[in-house]
């Protein structure tokens, strides 16, 4: 029984985990600056119900004796559903500026990490905190590197330190077991006992996509509760605008 329920929670974290939506969205979307005004709105709509608590919904001006005009200072939308909208999204931006990867909030593409001139030994130490971290898939990440030749086995190896990162005047090694198995990750590639600079390049392109497709796809529990806060800020955020629009027609129709 206790397996059968195991069996079914793994099938369910297999279909969510296609159906969330990555870290590399959340990026993109919150850096999309109309967005930011949420921010913006959640602040200032405290301090403008406080203002406003008291006054008239309605404002007469009398122009002349028998000239006046009525202002209408009420809004065509309730303020507050808007107000929670903000909330939902801020709640969820908060969420993203603390569990998003640095890895993928610094680098959008393969040209902002060459930007940065790392050395290719750099990457080994990327490699490193993906190995240390307990949210990645470790089994797809070890796998593809293993098929692609840039880990190898290093069973033979005495003084083996685990996720240790060890430096010598030819390479940076990573030092890695995975299932009882010992695994060495070594940059620069070398041929003939010189750095080969156009093997390094290609490697160095394959494993930061790799590190960047794993972190992206990490933490599923605040990926979700993040998507779910967005969903509700949208569709909070849309009685107002519709309520906004009908208003506007109302208006023009007159």
């Amino acid at each position: 029984m206790e397996i059968k329920f195991l069996n079914l929670l793994k099938k369910i974290y297999n279909i969510m985990k296609d159906k969330i939506l990555n870290w590399q969205w959340f990026r993109d979307f919150f850096n999309i600056t109309i967005f930011k005004y949420f921010v913006t709105w959640f602040a200032l709509v405290p301090i403008f119900a406080k203002l406003s608590e008291y006054l008239p919904k309605e404002i007469k001006i009398q122009l002349s004796q028998n000239d006046s005009y009525i202002i209408n200072l009420e809004l065509p939308f309730k303020w507050e559903i808007l107000w929670v909208s903000s909330l939902s999204f801020v709640i969820a931006y908060l969420l993203y500026l603390i569990f998003a990867p640095t890895f993928v909030k610094r680098y959008f593409s393969l040209k902002d990490y060459k930007e940065y001139e790392h050395s290719p030994r750099w990457i080994v130490w990327e490699s490193q905190k993906l190995i240390k971290s307990k949210y990645v898939d470790i089994d797809k990440f070890v796998g593809r590197m293993a098929k692609k030749e840039y880990v190898e086995k290093a069973n033979n190896i005495s003084e083996f330190n685990d996720k240790k990162v060890i430096v010598d005047n030819k390479q940076t090694y990573l030092m890695f077991e995975y299932k009882d198995e010992q695994y060495k990750f070594s940059m620069p590639i070398l041929s003939d006992n010189q750095e080969n600079e156009k093997l390094t390049e290609i490697a160095v392109r394959e494993i930061f996509w790799e590190i960047f497709a794993r972190f992206s796809a990490s933490k599923l529990g605040v990926r979700f509760v993040i998507q779910a806060l967005l969903i509700f800020s949208l569709i909070t955020f849309a009685f107002p605008f519709i309520e906004s629009i009908i208003s506007g027609f109302q208006y023009l129709l007159k």
